[in-house]
């Protein structure tokens, strides 16, 4: 290695006696990480931990080489090989420099850049995204971190995901790597600064505002709700009135006539959200009691999002049940529901308990709580919409005697046999959005699963949903 400049050159020799034992006993680690000359002036703080163990030593070669990067701002670095830089270098503002093993793997496109699990090579790439950008800044905005994955992209096209801006997940590795690497630079002036800023008591970012109180029932939040075409057109308070009494008196019946029903709920969409939104579980349901019908508070969901949740069910979550159900980690729960689909007697009961079975085995996949959703013989440990099953044989989830739901220890749905899992999951997912209740921190992952994929009511998710799409 060779560093010239106009007024200075420090040959390998001359390298030793500036740098008399962190040469010598670096030579291994620098060979390992193949750093050149372009490398060196571009060491970090954090980088030099790894190659010097001792602080002394950090210390020492930090001196040293702060002096020469300030000596020399004009360094032009010339090598015995020519650089590691792209064929063709793109019109960005950076200029990729990467180890060669890294350059060959991505020259001959691995496939281990492009998986899903972490790797030797996909750290590799990680870290010499973060080498580029971090002798820049410690802190990048988000214009840098775009500007570098398109150069990124244009010059290795095969890298692009296949869903989002193309580089959703790449990007996110990198944001994390740098939070984690600013962690331990407590000397560094910038991150210095930065925590500072960030630590006053009314400066920063702001955090979400929380909800007031204490109280243990649901949380609501304000929906925009989509209004049906028409609705309470010419409406008022007596005729609001008049709909709501003719709802409640038909919905009490054995046998009620659905079509009275979704026309009073047509007429009182408006009215119905603002009293559920100012109101306790159990006055709606004492006001509203149509929403113990499982068929109502389907159509409710229409009404409010135009989507037939009952059916993405049957015809998008159906598709996937036998592969989320595959992908679902090995549990005490999925050896049940293996058994419970081998006790099947028929191939239509075995496809409606696979279903049922993904249901069940959905939260672990992504390593949420699954008492978020449901529970098995026993009453609901949060106030959110909760599928109950009780009189499980030997624990068998799927061999269950009863199916409800509950919300805020209330008995929602009640079961007149024709519930199963699945219509149960619908009910619950149906309740979040009439009742307009707060997703489960815990279950949102699910949730975000459920709406995009299943229902097809939201566009975005979170990097490991759409991971774990793309694999089905």
């Amino acid at each position: 290695m060779k560093l010239t400049s106009t007024h200075l050159t420090v040959t390998a020799a001359q390298a030793k006696t500036i740098f008399p034992s962190y040469i010598v006993h670096s030579n291994r680690m620098i060979e390992e990480n193949e750093i050149d000359g372009a490398t060196l002036l571009g060491l970090s703080e954090r980088m030099c931990e790894r190659i010097f163990p001792k602080i002394n030593d950090q210390v020492r070669f930090m001196a040293i080489l702060s002096t020469l990067k300030a000596k020399e701002k004009n360094i032009s670095l010339l090598h015995d090989e020519e650089p590691d830089v792209p064929e063709n270098p793109t019109a960005g503002c950076f200029q990729l420099r990467f180890p060669q093993f890294l350059v060959r793997s991505l020259n001959n496109k691995d496939p281990d850049l492009k998986s899903h699990q972490r790797n030797k090579l996909k750290n590799a790439l990680i870290q010499a995204l973060y080498d580029t950008l971090s002798v820049q800044t410690m802190y990048p905005t988000h214009t840098q971190y775009v500007d570098l994955m398109r150069t990124l992209l244009m010059q290795y096209p095969f890298l692009r995901e296949k869903y989002g801006s193309g580089y959703d997940a790449l990007l996110e590795s990198l944001r994390n790597k740098f939070k984690k690497e600013r962690i331990p630079l407590i000397s560094n002036s910038e991150v210095a600064k930065m925590r500072k800023k960030f630590s006053l008591p009314n400066g920063g970012r702001k955090l979400r505002a929380e909800s007031e109180g204490s109280d243990p029932s649901v949380k609501k939040i304000r929906a925009t709700l989509e209004m049906h075409d028409g609705e309470a057109d010419g409406e008022d308070e007596h005729s609001i009135q008049h709909h709501k009494e003719a709802m409640k008196k038909e919905a009490l019946k054995q046998t009620p006539n659905y079509d009275l029903i979704i026309n009073g709920m047509v007429k009182t969409q408006k009215y119905r959200a603002n009293f559920i939104q100012e109101h306790s579980t159990a006055a709606v349901l004492e006001e509203f009691p149509y929403l113990r019908h499982p068929f109502l508070i389907l159509e409710d969901v229409k009404l409010i999002s135009k989507v037939d949740v009952e059916k993405r069910i049957v015809t998008n979550f159906a598709k996937m049940s036998q592969k989320i159900v595959d992908k679902a980690p090995k549990s005490a729960l999925k050896d049940k529901c293996l058994a419970g689909l081998d006790a099947s007697e028929t191939e239509e009961e075995r496809r409606g308990q696979i279903v049922n079975t993904a249901v069940l085995l959905l939260p672990s996949v992504f390593k949420e709580d699954p008492q978020q959703l449901f529970v098995i013989d026993k009453d609901p440990v949060f106030p959110t919409p909760t599928v109950v099953l009780t009189g499980c044989r030997d624990e068998n989830p799927l061999q269950s005697e009863a199916i409800t739901v509950k919300m805020d220890n209330e008995e929602i749905l009640l079961d007149d046999g024709s519930v199963d899992i699945s219509l149960a999951l619908a009910v619950t997912f149906c309740l979040y959005h009439i009742f307009q209740v707060q997703y489960p921190k815990n279950l949102r992952k699910t949730v975000s699963f459920l709406e995009t994929f299943v229902f097809e009511m939201k566009g975005s998710v979170p990097i490991a949903v759409q991971r774990f799409y793309n694999s089905l």
